[in-house]
């Protein structure tokens, strides 16, 4: 019976998370297009110059 009473906490922590945000549920969007998801950034890897500090 403890187990039970521990998994109704997790079900009403969930549901105070969602209201808080705003959420109506957690979903999954594999294997489904996303509007907007072209516009995202790069990452570009620079190439380090070296410099010398010793014997200058």
């Amino acid at each position: 019976q403890e187990e039970g009473e521990e998994m109704d906490v997790t079900t009403e922590d969930d549901a105070a998370m969602m209201a808080a945000m705003g959420m109506s549920g957690f979903g999954s969007t594999k294997g489904q297009q996303v509007s907007g998801n072209q516009e995202g950034g790069v990452d570009i890897k620079k190439i380090r110059t070296w410099r010398q500090y010793m014997n200058r």
